[in-house]
């Protein structure tokens, strides 16, 4: 997705939900403030996934993958029934720091790529968060800037989706992906389906 398509839809989805833009872009400049001489470049995600194929985990995840992947990506609390359910560490976790800090350490001490996203709503977890990984990939919703990428996406499973699609994936297979719930929650679900389908994800 071009940056100019994604801030057209960026705007629509500020309106929708009353956000702001200016806390997202000062949540970027947080995290990149935080993570000066440990932001990677994001062709070390390219390599990961380029001409390969890529699965995205999703949090309705309820089983193994039944077939045959070179990558795997888990995305946002999907991590916690990943874990639950197999013993295989994805190669990129894609997160707005949900998860407590202990997971993100170990997920990096294992080899798995964190791609770590700074929102107007989440400058809290990246003062907690951020100060002890020792690196990751920073992405922001907003305009990019200085190895703070915007690959396009809302939530973390739509936003891991186009980041493979945008770094040269091969084939992208959503696992575990519902786009139904209430509240708020369901708001961002259906945002997360008309994205993807726009992209030609699903």
């Amino acid at each position: 997705m071009r940056l100019d398509e994604w801030l057209k839809v960026y705007e629509k989805i500020l309106s929708d939900f009353n956000f702001v833009r200016e806390a997202d872009e000062n949540s970027a400049k947080l995290i990149h403030d935080l993570g000066k001489g440990k932001l990677l470049d994001k062709e070390v995600i390219e390599k990961i996934v380029k001409d390969r194929v890529v699965v995205i985990i999703g949090g309705a995840v309820k089983s193994e993958i039944d077939v045959e992947v070179d990558v795997i990506i888990t995305a946002g609390k999907a991590i916690l029934k990943w874990i639950e359910l197999s013993d295989k560490i994805p190669n990129i976790h894609v997160t707005d720091m949900e998860e407590d800090l202990d997971i993100l350490l170990d997920l990096n001490r294992k080899g798995c790529i964190l791609v770590l996203h700074a929102h107007g709503d989440n400058a809290e977890r990246i003062k907690k968060i951020v100060p002890y990984i020792p690196r990751f990939v920073a992405t922001t919703q907003s305009i990019p800037f200085n190895r703070v990428y915007n690959f396009g996406g809302f939530t973390d499973g739509d936003r891991a989706a186009i980041m493979a699609k945008e770094l040269g994936a091969r084939k992208i297979i959503l696992h575990g992906f519902e786009f139904k719930g209430e509240g708020v929650k369901g708001k961002k679900l259906k945002w997360a389906e008309k994205i993807l389908r726009k992209e030609g994800l699903i």
